[in-house]
């Protein structure tokens, strides 16, 4: 019977640790661009979803987007206002510019287009942007800035 002895044990320990002490600052190099792309992809997705929600229920849905305390919210615009849901920011992320739409709410008609095209750019603390363009058909696209 074949066995591993304790230098061996310890070599794998020492290539282990040190390939550990490479990772952690890469890693931490591109964690706030791997959470930028999230949640623009999140927030893309939820401007999909309203815009669905839009032409299968034949009510106006959108989403309003609070760039003083970095949130937005899910809305449906029925008889009533009703907030589906509300989404914060990161701490490490912020709103940089939300253009070409009216008290910065992106509104879908029962047709699945918006009422205004514009785009909402986010940036992240290593200054990073990605901007989320809406077009006057509803289509969604995500892009890098700077």
């Amino acid at each position: 019977m074949r066995a591993f002895t304790v230098a061996e044990l310890l070599v794998s320990i020492f290539i282990i640790g040190v390939l550990s002490l490479i990772a952690i600052p890469v890693f931490r190099t591109f964690a706030p661009n791997l959470e930028l792309s999230g949640t623009a992809r999140e927030l893309a997705s939820n401007l999909r979803y309203s815009q669905q929600m839009s032409v299968t229920e034949q009510v106006e849905y959108g989403i309003r987007i609070s760039t003083t305390t970095r949130e937005y919210q899910l809305i449906k615009y029925g008889s009533q206002e009703e907030i589906i849901e509300t989404k914060k920011l990161s701490d490490k992320l912020d709103f940089y510019e939300v253009s070409g739409f009216t008290d910065n709410e992106i509104k879908y008609n029962p047709y699945g287009s918006v009422k205004e095209e514009g785009s909402v750019s986010l940036i992240n603390n290593k200054g990073v942007i990605l901007i989320i363009e809406v077009s006057p058909s509803g289509f969604v696209k995500i892009k890098k800035g700077n």
